[in-house]
């Protein structure tokens, strides 16, 4: 079974590959332009997603008369004074009644911790890169 990591990787190489001239291709790009020295999509956007102030996971969904793990909600975290002005929250992605195993989790959590950045409006200028005219 992949590590979450591993789910994460495979998710953000599937962008690139199948939507190499995308606006969320670009925003990898950017990314790795500002943390050239990651070897792991996972590292490079917890990095990214501290920068922002933002944090990712999957919550454990805990259930059944057992009181056992039934599977995973993606999860973002807002911390306080984050610099894309969101309240200070944890955001549940999808809803608790349907989880998802870990490793769909981070696959969702690569997708739209991308899509998030992507509207980020003032992007380059948090990172600190400057692009090519």
């Amino acid at each position: 079974m992949p590590s979450p990591q591993d789910a994460f990787n495979k998710r953000i190489d599937r962008f690139l590959k199948e939507q190499p001239d995308s606006d969320s291709a670009s925003i990898i790009k950017r990314v790795q332009t500002a943390f050239p020295n990651y070897h792991s999509y996972y590292s490079l956007f917890d990095e990214a997603a501290f920068v922002f102030g933002i944090g990712f996971f999957a919550q454990e969904v805990i259930g059944g008369r057992a009181d056992k793990t039934i599977g995973y909600l993606p999860t973002l975290k807002y911390y306080p004074e984050n610099k894309i002005e969101e309240e200070p929250r944890n955001e549940g992605l999808i809803s608790i009644s349907s989880p998802l195993s870990e490793e769909e989790s981070y696959e969702y959590l690569a997708k739209e911790l991308v899509y998030r950045l992507a509207r980020v409006k003032n992007f380059d200028e948090i990172l600190g890169i400057t692009l090519p005219v």
